[in-house]
């Protein structure tokens, strides 16, 4: 199974997910490690969903500006680090592992990677703008918004991201969860193995 463009799925607390997603080609699994973090996943129940994973990246992702990076990471077998504060790039740069930087607004993304872009693998974005309002950039772009499967192609034409990242859910109950949401960007994005 191959996709068309990177994806990056954020949130991810539950297996159900995490196997759907590795299945249909997902690039990353982003989970919350932080214990103050409503989405928490901990260090247990991380290897017990990555153990069962092949071909996809684990990121950890970080909110909280006080975060101590370097003793959380070590908890979690992660291939990335995301940080939402600026602050926080060199002791992410520092832990080894590849640098994600989370921002809302173009010009807070333009200038951290003018600042920083030798660190940072990229930025992802998360607005509500329409992405017609936004502007293609010159950096590596990955862009969480609220696109529908039928805008996906204008989205990538426009804006040429290096990738999308969706948002994981929650399941009904555990072994029961409802993909609906992402499979139907997944499906659009999904390469036609006959082509």
């Amino acid at each position: 199974m191959a996709l068309r463009t990177f994806v990056k799925v954020s949130g991810i607390n539950n297996l159900s997910d995490a196997r759907y997603c590795a299945g249909m080609g997902v690039d990353q699994l982003g989970f919350n490690i932080e214990a103050s973090h409503e989405n928490y996943t901990d260090p247990k129940a991380f290897r017990e969903i990555s153990d069962w994973l092949s071909g996809v990246e684990f990121v950890g992702e970080i909110e909280n500006e006080t975060t101590d990076i370097s003793s959380l990471v070590q908890a979690y077998s992660l291939q990335a680090v995301q940080v939402a504060h600026e602050s926080q790039i060199e002791t992410a740069v520092n832990s080894g592992l590849e640098v994600i930087f989370k921002c809302s607004s173009y010009t807070q993304a333009t200038a951290v990677w003018n600042t920083a872009k030798d660190k940072l693998s990229y930025i992802l974005i998360e607005t509500d703008e329409h992405f017609e309002s936004l502007s293609k950039v010159e950096f590596p772009l990955v862009l969480q918004s609220t696109v529908s499967e039928s805008d996906i192609d204008r989205v990538l034409e426009i804006l040429e991201p290096k990738g999308i990242a969706l948002v994981g859910g929650n399941e009904i109950r555990p072994g029961y969860k409802d993909f609906d949401s992402l499979a139907d960007i997944l499906e659009v994005l999904e390469i036609d193995d006959l082509a």
